[in-house]
């Protein structure tokens, strides 16, 4: 198990896929915060519960990562790929929760 996870951490193919999704989530999310309808009271709601729950994401995911990292040879691809996605992770989080958010509300 973790030489598969060293295989994957240590892979520039998966790095590069990181990086893109990274910049489409991020732009999504920026529209999604600069909409109409995200700048009312409701949107504000919206994205403050959105907000806490990749917040919580985020702290198990570094958790999560800082555990495997131990096992795991860490050069500059190693620490590039973890910290990319997280950041997707946490990122996409954010937005399937203000979809679902504004959804139900």
């Amino acid at each position: 198990m973790i030489e598969i996870l060293n295989e994957i951490a240590n892979s520039t193919t998966l790095f590069i896929v990181g990086a893109w999704f990274g910049l489409v989530i991020t732009i999504v999310l920026i529209i999604l915060f600069f909409v109409k309808s995200s700048r009312d009271e409701r949107g504000r709601s919206i994205i403050g519960k959105a907000s806490i729950i990749s917040t919580i994401v985020f702290i198990v995911l570094v958790n999560f990562v800082c555990k495997i990292l131990d096992n795991i040879e860490i050069n500059y691809v190693t620490m590039g790929f973890c910290f990319q996605w997280i950041y997707d992770i946490v990122l996409a989080v954010e937005v399937i929760a203000i979809l679902i958010y504004k959804r139900v509300e």
